[in-house]
């Protein structure tokens, strides 16, 4: 299900009974209702062309996702679950843009008394299992009741969106608390730019999500004056930001190589391969991040109330 205005708002005790079977039982909206409206718009970069470019890019990953950057995400979203504003023992626990629902599982281990994942990625959210209540939902227009959260956390989602500043509204709207995430300004890795190498030389271009991302979206999530001016807009008056260095435990070849080609971005180009041209670029990959490792990230972590 996505937002929309015509369907009545819900809390997440009202989601559990609908919401129990897996996403594989449930068919194609893992929330067992319709979508509604044959676009999901709350991630649109710059039209719905890009937005279901991106949608795409995620489905495409889905399927890799555990063995591939599922490791790296998982490590982050547990730092981002330790810099809560709040206590997790006992909350209600929005994911936002939830994926596979990491974030959610680490805030289940925290102690949260109930998860709603959400998001337009219908592929990624199948993964979620059903303790972590998947719904179909954009960003921008939730369906869920005013303040029926105690925590918003938004790992690596807001810098997808075209218009961050709605997405940090209705975050406000439904929690009372918010905990977002991003990659600080300037942190990179060389198994990236390796990884990039090889998959240009195999014939790989970036597609055009991904470069308005990296040219538009990313950086406003990466500068922490745009995120406090934002969040302040948005409502929130306890505003706090950090940088937060976590150690993903990721440092042998094969783990680096399958984190940058299991992307969003890259996904649907490897998934396009034969298997016999899959599997050489899976080498020269692990070839080229031969001794890159580890991998340490610097992330920006935003919390308010």
């Amino acid at each position: 299900m996505v937002g929309d205005a015509r369907r009545p708002r819900r809390g997440p005790a009202e989601l559990t009974a609908a919401d129990q079977a897996s996403a594989d039982q449930a068919g194609p909206d893992p929330t067992g209702t319709e979508l509604a409206g044959p676009e999901l718009t709350g991630t649109e970069l710059a039209g719905p062309e890009l937005a279901a470019e991106l949608r795409g890019g995620y489905d495409a990953a889905a399927a890799g996702w555990a063995s591939g950057p599922g490791p790296v995400y998982a490590a982050l979203a547990g730092a981002l679950v330790a810099a809560a504003p709040v206590p997790l023992a006992g909350a209600l626990v929005l994911d936002l843009g939830a994926g596979t629902g990491v974030a959610g599982r680490a805030a289940l281990a925290a102690g949260a008394r109930c998860v709603v994942c959400a998001d337009s990625a219908l592929g990624m959210l199948r993964r979620c299992e059903a303790r972590l209540h998947p719904v179909g939902a954009e960003v921008i227009a939730l369906p869920f009741g005013d303040r029926c959260f105690d925590l918003v956390l938004a790992a690596f989602c807001l810098g997808h969106l075209a218009r961050p500043a709605a997405g940090l509204r209705e975050a406000r709207r439904v929690g009372g608390a918010l905990a977002a995430s991003s990659f600080a300004a300037g942190w990179d890795h060389p198994a990236k730019a390796a990884v990039d190498e090889v998959l240009g030389a195999f014939g790989y271009r970036p597609p055009s999500w991904y470069v308005t991302f990296k040219q538009d979206t990313e950086p406003w999530a990466s500068d922490p004056a745009a995120l406090r001016r934002d969040a302040a807009a948005a409502g929130y008056t306890d505003i706090r930001l950090r940088t937060v260095t976590v150690d993903t435990g990721l440092a042998d070849p094969a783990a680096l190589a399958a984190w940058r080609l299991g992307m969003a971005h890259v996904a649907p180009f490897a998934g396009s391969l034969t298997p016999a041209r899959r599997a050489s670029l899976r080498r020269a990959a692990e070839a080229a991040v031969t001794g890159t490792g580890p991998l340490v990230v610097d992330m920006l972590v935003l919390t308010a109330f």
